[in-house]
């Protein structure tokens, strides 16, 4: 192990040398309603768009195939 050249964690050059250092968390706010990223309701109303034309375009391919009177 004489011959161990890897830098300590006290180099600037180290593993993590490009990474930024972390940040103290913000403190909360005194409101109980917190604000909501508006991507994650577009999300879903993407999944959701996405779910009724896939059904729609199952529908309309087997359309014919569906028995219809079948109870």
């Amino acid at each position: 192990m004489a011959n161990d050249y890897r830098l300590t964690t006290n180099d600037r050059k180290g593993y993590n040398s490009g990474v930024n250092a972390p940040t103290p968390p913000k403190p909360a706010a005194d409101n109980k309603h917190q604000h909501h990223h508006s991507i994650y309701a577009a999300e879903a109303t993407g999944l959701l768009l996405m779910a009724v034309l896939l059904l729609i375009l199952t529908i309309i391919r087997y359309w014919r195939y569906i028995p219809w009177s079948a109870r």
